[in-house]
């Protein structure tokens, strides 16, 4: 008869052959094994991150074995794929709408339809989906914000339908001409949902019609699950309604124009939406604070900006008079400094395009791009601290006409404001 091993060695031995089998099964530790992705890579820890969420053998934008393709636009079917893992719906099964491009038996055809049912992605005006089309930066975000509304539920969204274009009147009756996409990219540069690249990598960035990348995608995901309990999420509440004062029709020349290019990224010394400024090459089109401001007033309203004052400082040095918090207009430029109105000029670091009720339009890294932020925000109270004075680029003539028989004129000195300095 057969002699049995020892307890002991079955044991040892059964429990190796199950640490085997795991090796095996147990999914792999995604952007620790992705060939394309080494440790310097600018997006690895986001990646890293949202390829571990999903359920078992569906993870997050885990869609090429053992490459991530980083750099590589990201597709509709895969946004959508990605979209419904994160949303904990993959595999639902939902009605299913016509979809002139996609059959039923395509390998994407459930996310896809799953993405619809829910509101994260639309078909075009002729019923096709587009499933191996890249997807534009300012889609992505849209798409990307709606998961987060269903997420984060309980939050105030109502700037999704406040601020929606077709609907947004800032002065009773007139309407912006905005991107249909703005109150999406608001939502997502509040919640800092883009990442910054650094000077040298401007590169980079993209504007909203351009193709995004998959590591750009991972980044947006990443933040989207970060974002619980944060300031950002709350400060949403913020943009619920946006009014300005009545504007003429200079002013509503330069809100409408400003507004167009919501959402173009942050470029360090950017001063053109392409590459190709009349200036000199830059990295990308984009905009840096003061090179937004240059763009709009000088560039395309022509007005009295030279050459030497494209920076923060130099523009608010030649701030004559400098305009107090309670005399800023549409149209005027905003300056911030470390020590609000006691700045000084040389002190100046970001420069913004005032639109009216404490609104403006900038160019900032911290969102990484052009947005709208407050003087009068009720959840931060930053942009209100460091507020050090406006100047006035419009004439008198262009203003509204009850503003314009009180305004200082363009290089007249203001009486100040009693304990300003």
């Amino acid at each position: 008869m057969t002699r049995l091993p020892h307890r002991s060695l079955v044991i040892i031995v059964l429990a190796l052959c199950a640490v085997a089998v795991a090796a095996v099964a147990a999914p792999r530790a995604r952007a620790a094994s992705y060939a394309d992705v080494p440790k310097s890579h600018w997006a690895r820890a986001a990646i890293e991150a949202v390829t571990e969420r999903g359920p078992k053998g569906h993870k997050v934008l885990d869609d090429y074995g053992e490459l991530f393709k980083p750099e590589q636009a990201i597709t509709r079917e895969l946004l959508a794929r990605s979209l419904v893992l994160a949303s904990g719906r993959y595999g639902e099964n939902v009605k299913a709408v016509a979809i002139v491009d996609v059959a039923e038996d395509y390998r994407y055809y459930n996310a896809i339809q799953v993405a619809l049912h829910h509101g994260y992605m639309t078909l075009d005006s002729e019923g096709a989906f587009r499933p191996r089309d890249p997807v534009p930066a300012s889609q992505a975000e849209v798409a990307i914000i709606r998961w987060l509304k269903e997420r984060y539920s309980s939050s105030n969204w109502a700037l999704l339908k406040s601020l929606k274009p077709s609907r947004w009147q800032p002065n009773e009756g007139w309407k912006t001409g905005a991107p249909g996409y703005l109150p999406y990219i608001v939502a997502s540069r509040q919640l800092q949902l883009r990442y910054n690249h650094p000077t040298e990598a401007d590169g980079h960035e993209v504007t909203p019609s351009q193709a995004i990348d998959r590591a750009e995608v991972a980044y947006m995901f990443w933040r989207g699950y970060a974002v619980s309990g944060e300031w950002m999420l709350y400060g949403l509440a913020d943009y619920k309604s946006i009014t300005f004062p009545p504007l003429s029709e200079r002013q509503r020349e330069i809100a409408r124009f400003a507004l167009k290019f919501i959402g173009y990224p942050y470029i360090w010394a950017g001063e053109y939406p392409t590459k190709n400024s009349p200036y000199g090459a830059q990295k990308a089109g984009g905009f840096d604070c003061s090179g937004f401001a240059f763009y709009v007033m000088k560039m395309h309203f022509d007005y009295p900006i030279t050459v030497n004052e494209r920076g923060g400082h130099d523009m608010a040095e030649r701030a004559k008079p400098r305009i107090t918090r309670k005399q800023l207009q549409c149209g005027d430029l905003i300056f911030f400094g470390p020590k609000g109105p006691k700045s000084d000029v040389e002190s100046i670091y970001h420069v913004g395009l005032y639109l009216g009720d404490g609104w403006f339009i900038h160019s900032t890294g911290s969102t990484d791009g052009v947005t709208l932020s407050s003087l009068d925000s009720p959840t931060s109270t930053y942009y209100k601290t460091y507020f050090a004075w406006g100047r006035r680029l419009l004439e008198p003539s262009e203003l509204p006409p009850e503003v314009a028989q009180s305004a200082p004129e363009p290089g007249v000195q203001a009486s100040p404001e009693p304990g300003a300095d």
